[in-house]
């Protein structure tokens, strides 16, 4: 049996646009041809050369100008479907999906350069009496505030992304091991020494971090667990702080009451 394709809304719009286009040049083209028909009854060669000179030089411009706006619409809708698909709406950032994206990118990156590729998680400490004691308004701009924080202190080479809740995924190249340490360890410090001024007055925060070092074939769903266990060491070692997963200390699985 052959089932019939219904076509999509975009489909049907293509079809409904170049319908329209064709009648709109076929009026623009007959009308005054049939015009000069009823007046004078004839076209001769003159004449006949003029209409096909003066024609399309009136009705190329009004269909280009059709045709752009129609083009110009579609490159809007692209840009806007991409930024909501790729961005966290409330912070600005990339979202997971396009973490995951930029951060193979800069894996490839680092093996074609010899250079190291790490992955981290920050997650804000006691999100949730920020929340509760404070409401969400607040917890949504201490969010923005550390996003802002985070992307504008983070080293060049590097992508943040809000991954959900109070977490954030970094990933970045560096030239060796210690610059990725102390670069990780700086913003830890950045977001201790920048309380988030609010409308109750100053509101101090800081984040623990857990980080990894990653290999040129590892994915980065794995270095994301990998990190995640690190930033459960940095919390059980006291929060605020960034943790090697490599040397962290070995502690009891993450439990809810860590965060």
């Amino acid at each position: 049996m052959v089932r019939l394709r219904i076509p999509d809304r975009n489909t049907a719009w293509a079809v409904r646009l170049g319908a329209a286009v064709t009648l709109l040049v076929i009026c623009l083209v007959v009308t005054p041809v049939w015009l000069w028909i009823q007046a004078f009854g004839v076209i001769d060669g003159p004449t006949a050369i003029a209409f096909a000179v003066i024609l399309p030089l009136i009705i190329t411009p009004s269909l280009s100008f059709i045709m752009l706006r129609t083009r110009l619409k579609v490159y809007r809708l692209v840009n806007e479907n991409h930024r909501i698909a790729h961005m966290d709406e409330l912070t600005g950032l990339p979202n997971r999906r396009a973490f995951f994206d930029g951060a193979r990118q800069l894996q490839a990156r680092a093996e074609f350069s010899g250079r190291h590729f790490f992955c981290a998680i920050a997650d804000i400490d006691d999100f949730k009496r920020v929340n509760d004691t404070k409401g969400h308004d607040i917890g949504d701009q201490v969010l923005r505030e550390i996003a802002l924080t985070l992307n504008s202190r983070a080293p060049d080479d590097c992508v943040i992304a809000r991954v959900g809740g109070e977490e954030f995924a970094l990933a970045g190249i560096f030239a060796t091991p210690a610059d990725a340490t102390r670069a990780f360890r700086r913003l830890v410090m950045h977001i201790a020494a920048e309380p988030v001024h609010t409308q109750d007055g100053a509101l101090p925060i800081t984040i623990s971090l857990g980080f990894c070092e990653g290999g040129h074939t590892t994915e980065t769903s794995v270095l994301l667990s990998r990190a995640d266990k690190a930033l459960y060491a940095a919390k059980h070692a006291g929060k605020n702080r960034a943790t090697d997963f490599a040397h962290r200390p070995t502690v009891e699985p993450r439990a809810e009451s860590a965060a």
